[in-house]
């Protein structure tokens, strides 16, 4: 923390800067960022390789494809979404196939127009086990080509695939790319606050309100932005409804391993603390709350805290 010089001449630290968080219902929420902060200084590919699938039979690959491979796994692709189709393989009884995520929604076969394929492939799934095949954002970057067992696990986690809105809550459906993620906040999302340094106070107002409800704010330091978020849920344990705080960085898991984030609640008498990495925002609130990788505590202890209704959090952000 930085230090300033007082009026009689005593050096002293630096006051943390402090925004003010309004309540927003969890059910109803329109939040939007204020002040636009400085770019981030995000890393992300330079350039985008499509990678085709290969023939091969170890783990994950980024060698390029061959015209005899591209030929083999043309025979996997889906005529109707044109998606790489994993095993089991269904066909009609002309040998048309379609994928498993697009046969339940058939009424005929799309090729031939006769009954919907139901006949097992054996084949085609013996030589699946043979086959590597690119992740599904292979056009947004991805370099990897995995085996059929391999490739859906990755692609639940792949680092190119679409980031969403960070707001926690369900209400804004915006899907991109990691570097849209702000620009997207600060049109759409216009009132979050948003305070800049590494060091500042997170006021939740109104934290007494019924019912499920969430605080956000944005931080911006060290050329990122965090997202700092108050959720409370109407989830009981011993009778108390739950808050939970995190911290998620405007980024990926990698850059966020190069921070840590402290929150810590304090009065003149009690000190509760929380130290952890921030998430990335490709993992999102509920999946820490569910890891219990956050702050958690009940109302009581809320209420240690809170000043006429207000929560202050003090919020620290450092490089590691």
């Amino acid at each position: 923390m930085s230090a300033n010089t007082n009026a009689c001449g005593v050096t002293g630290p630096t006051v943390p800067t402090q925004g003010i968080a309004t309540p927003q219902p969890l059910k109803n929420m329109a939040r939007v960022q204020g002040s636009a902060p400085a770019t981030p200084i995000l890393q992300s590919p330079s350039t985008t390789q499509t990678v085709a699938p290969q023939l091969a039979g170890g783990a994950s690959s980024s060698a390029g494809p061959s015209n005899a491979h591209l030929e083999v796994l043309q025979a996997f692709e889906c005529p109707v979404c044109l998606e790489y189709m994993m095993p089991p393989y269904l066909q009609c009884q002309s040998g048309h196939l379609v994928c498993g995520n697009c046969r339940p929604k058939l009424q005929c076969c799309p090729t031939c127009r006769g009954p919907v394929p139901s006949v097992r492939n054996l084949v085609l799934e013996k030589i699946a086990h043979t086959v590597m095949f690119p992740c599904k954002f292979s056009q947004t970057g991805c370099p990897h080509t995995f085996s059929h067992t391999e490739k859906v696990e990755h692609e639940e986690t792949c680092e190119f695939r679409p980031y969403c809105c960070p707001c926690p809550g369900a209400s804004c459906k915006w899907q991109g790319s990691l570097e849209a993620v702000m620009p997207h906040l600060m049109k759409v999302h216009k009132s979050i606050t948003t305070l800049q340094g590494e060091d500042i106070v997170f006021l939740a107002t109104d934290i007494n309100l019924p019912g499920a409800v969430d605080w956000v704010m944005m931080q911006s330091c060290f050329g990122f932005h965090f997202m700092l978020v108050l959720e409370k849920q109407e989830k009981y344990d011993h009778g108390q409804q739950m808050f939970y705080a995190v911290v998620q960085l405007i980024g990926s898991r990698k850059q966020a391993e190069n921070f840590m984030y402290r929150l810590e609640l304090s009065t003149h008498r009690r000190r509760l603390c929380w130290e952890a990495t921030p998430r990335s925002i490709h993992e999102g609130v509920s999946q820490a709350i569910a890891q219990s990788d956050c702050l958690s505590f009940d109302t009581s202890i809320a209420q240690l805290f809170a000043e006429n209704g207000n929560l202050g959090i003090n919020v620290t952000i450092t490089m590691v």
